[in-house]
């Protein structure tokens, strides 16, 4: 992959995701240090004034009381409300966008539990976030380490973007 921003588009271009190089080096960092485990952290950005496309600045690392194994994770809350809140104070605001993990395997597919959190995260008042994006990120088998995205959007089926290559 290229070290600039990835992008991710629906075929109808009704959603894109752009990842920052900031945010993609520090899931690939977390995800060489976890090896055989999944791991995960939350997304954070904003969304563009069209509201079509959702800038992630930053992927967080898992919070400290999280929890893991080779086929499951638990992502921890520790520190991110206070993250979240300094977040939200920032010249540009940013906020919470949704959830990043990793799966030390090939070929990667979100879980139905992945599916039924994110589902409830759309619907949840707390998370404020009626779309809430899951990235997904597989083991390193020396070649293109495989990413998945997919936004679950409030009382809709959840739908994967495709990658879009530079041009």
């Amino acid at each position: 992959m290229k070290k600039s921003s990835l992008k991710w588009s629906t075929n109808d271009g009704r959603y894109s995701i752009i990842l920052t190089s900031k945010a993609w080096k520090n899931i690939l960092c977390n995800c060489e240090k976890a090896v055989n485990k999944e791991i995960g952290g939350i997304l954070i950005g904003y969304y563009t004034d069209d509201l079509i496309t959702a800038i992630v600045k930053e992927a967080t690392p898992p919070p400290k009381d999280s929890r893991s194994g080779y086929i499951w994770f638990y992502r921890g809350t520790a520190g991110l409300k206070r993250l979240l809140i300094l977040r939200w104070k920032e010249i540009k605001r940013c906020y919470y966008l949704g959830e990043w993990h990793y799966h030390p395997e090939k070929n990667i597919k979100p879980s139905s539990d992945d599916i039924n959190q994110m589902v409830r995260i759309s619907r949840e008042e707390n998370y404020n976030c009626q779309e809430p994006i899951l990235l997904i990120i597989g083991y390193d088998h020396g070649e293109a380490r495989q990413i998945r995205t997919f936004i679950f959007p409030k009382r809709e089926e959840m739908t994967e973007l495709v990658h879009v290559k530079d041009s």
